[in-house]
């Protein structure tokens, strides 16, 4: 699991996530997703196109940041996930909870639109 960050504007960050989501791949990111959101308070939009699998641990992860973030009036949004990927986040309602767009434009007006 690979990841990288830009900074967008004042308090918002792009993360790019590439790799799979599994445990051995949540034990290799998590720490520095993490830091580079939470502390801060920082929205960010998540690219997922380039992640390939999301096992329990890596779901894990993106609720536990996202609820965090709320706390601190920030939001995480998610965009572009494969098919698979997609899969699993409605079979498991996460889009009640993290907003899922389709593309990196969605992504950026979710983050502006009204809680």
């Amino acid at each position: 699991m690979e990841m990288e960050t830009t900074s967008l504007a004042t308090s918002q960050v792009k993360v790019v996530l590439k790799g799979r989501l599994d445990t051995a791949g949540v034990d290799r990111i998590e720490t520095k997703f993490v830091a580079a959101l939470v502390p801060r308070g920082y929205s960010a939009i998540v690219d997922l196109s380039e992640v390939a699998f999301v096992a329990s641990m890596g779901l894990r992860m993106l609720i536990s940041v996202a609820r965090t973030l709320g706390r601190k009036n920030a939001r995480l949004v998610l965009f572009a996930p494969q098919e698979g990927v997609r899969e699993v986040f409605e079979s498991v309602s996460l889009g009640d909870i993290i907003a899922i767009r389709d593309t990196e434009g969605d992504a950026l007006a979710a983050l502006q639109a009204p809680a």
